[in-house]
Formats: C-alpha cells, sequence, structure tokens
C-alpha cells in the first residue's frame, strides 16, 4: 500500500493520471460516491470531473491496484454521480467488493485520523517501503489499526438469544457483540461480553467466520454459542431488551450483508 497525502494540487494530478484501468473508490465523511443508475463505486473513468482542490488525501494498494480518495466534506458529487451512506453500499454487494471497498475506506480514515507519534507527538510521514508512517522523532513505524471485535448468536434448542441496543431507534434486534479488551482470548471476551449484558453463561463455542466492518474499523469474529445457564437481566446502559426468539417469530433483523444477519440465518 503507497499513501499520499498531497497539498500541492499539481502533484495530485499526476498522481491522478496514473488512475487509468484501475477501481477507484471516492469517499465524502461517511459517504461513497456512487453512479446514479447501477448504484456501482464511480471509479477512475470520473477523474477528470473531480477539482483536485477537492480532494484531501489518496491512497493506492499495490496488492489490489485500486485506489482511495478521501474527498473534502464540502466536495459536490460530479454530474451522473451521488453520494451514498457507506453502510448502505456495503449491505448491497458481495464480500469480495466489500473487503476491496473497507479497505480503501479504512486507509483513508486512518491517514486523516493518525497524523502525530502517539510516543513522542512529532508528525508523521509516509514510510517510503513498509505499509506504515514513521515518526523521524522517536523511530517508530505505526501502521493501520483495526479493533477485534466478538459477535455471537447465542441457542437454546430451537431459541435464538436476541438483543436491541440501547441505542437503537428502529426496533432492530441483532447477536450480541463486544470489544476484546487487551489480553483476552476470543473465548474469554465472547464470555465476558455475554455474562456482561445478560448475566447468562455459555458452552460449546463455535468460531462461524468473520467480517471486515468499517464503521469505522472492526474485525467481527462471529462465533455460535449454547446456553449453560442464567436468567437474563440486561446491563441497561448497553442494552434496551433481550429476549429468546423462536426461528418462526423472529423479530426486525439486521440487513443481509452483515454478519449478524448471517449467523441468524445460519449462513456460514
Amino acid at each position: 500500500m503507497r499513501f499520499y497525502s498531497y497539498i500541492c494540487a499539481m502533484a495530485l494530478l499526476d498522481v491522478i493520471a496514473t488512475w487509468e484501468g484501475r477501481r477507484a473508490y471516492f469517499f465524502r465523511n461517511r459517504e461513497i460516491l456512487v453512479r446514479e443508475e447501477g448504484g456501482e463505486a464511480a471509479g477512475a473513468e470520473i477523474r477528470d470531473a473531480i477539482d483536485a482542490a477537492d480532494i484531501e488525501r489518496t491512497c493506492e494498494d499495490t496488492v489490489t491496484g485500486c485506489i482511495g480518495i478521501a474527498l473534502r466534506p464540502e466536495a459536490p458529487a460530479p454530474a451522473g454521480c451521488v453520494f451514498q451512506p457507506f453502510p448502505t453500499y456495503f449491505y448491497s454487494h458481495d464480500q469480495e467488493e466489500n473487503t476491496r471497498a473497507a479497505r480503501m475506506k479504512g486507509y483513508c480514515n486512518w491517514l486523516g485520523a493518525t497524523r502525530f507519534c502517539p510516543a513522542c507527538g512529532q508528525p508523521l510521514e509516509l514510510d517510503p517501503v513498509e505499509n506504515a508512517q514513521v515518526c523521524h522523532g522517536c523511530g517508530r513505524l505505526h501502521y493501520p489499526r483495526i479493533e477485534p471485535c466478538i459477535i455471537t448468536l447465542v441457542t437454546r434448542g430451537d431459541e435464538l438469544l436476541l438483543l436491541r441496543n440501547a441505542r437503537d431507534t428502529q426496533g432492530i434486534y441483532a447477536c450480541l457483540a463486544g470489544f476484546v479488551e487487551t489480553g483476552e482470548t476470543l473465548e474469554q471476551a465472547l464470555r465476558r461480553e455475554v455474562r456482561e449484558e445478560t448475566s447468562l453463561e455459555v458452552k460449546n463455542i463455535r468460531y462461524a467466520g468473520s467480517q471486515g466492518w468499517p464503521f469505522p474499523d472492526q474485525l467481527m469474529m462471529a462465533f455460535y454459542a449454547e446456553y449453560a445457564g442464567g436468567e437474563i437481566r440486561i446491563q441497561e446502559s448497553e442494552i434496551a431488551d433481550a429476549r429468546w426468539f423462536r426461528r418462526d417469530a423472529l423479530p426486525p433483523l439486521p440487513k443481509p450483508g452483515s454478519i449478524a444477519r448471517r449467523l441468524i440465518e445460519l449462513d456460514f
């Protein structure tokens, strides 16, 4: 991965000139630029319609050949294109496309958020070889970060444990999820999160799969687990409701394309 964060418009134009025949993704905050017809990502063919002054930073993936472009918050959409919420795009495409788009979005986010060395405070510069930024003050290399998370579907016979998040406004019930803490194994994190959010105990933990989740930078690792004991007592600061549901009477669920929906639909 090569990264660029230019101020000079002419330097940006030099990079844009190399986009021919390559897949490009344009982002504006949490939005992605798509074609009005078809909803596919607006690619390198629209480069002439983008004002170089509207580009904040770009990154080039030397593995996939993709280009990620972070646009300024006020950047307009070119004719024939619109900005779409990135989660909407993510839910409507297959895993291969989501991986490409999420990779470029994540790197654009990282370049914008990581500008100074957290150890000594000196400005970071792009490393000429590594997929990293280097601090010339203390010599440390800083790599893009992801946040590891577990997500699990707990079953009790024919029943599924589903929860509604305290911040949910649409009545959606999903699987239990949470961040992995320092020093924990994935299984320890799963048991802790289940215990904290519902007071239940689980057994027979089984790995199901994973999904990059760029909202903003999680890696979701999915599991099935079986009920082992306890009564539901929710963590009210995090959970609005938690119940057992039969498969023939499920509540509103997360959108297709999410790893939570795949767990519920046994799509692994």
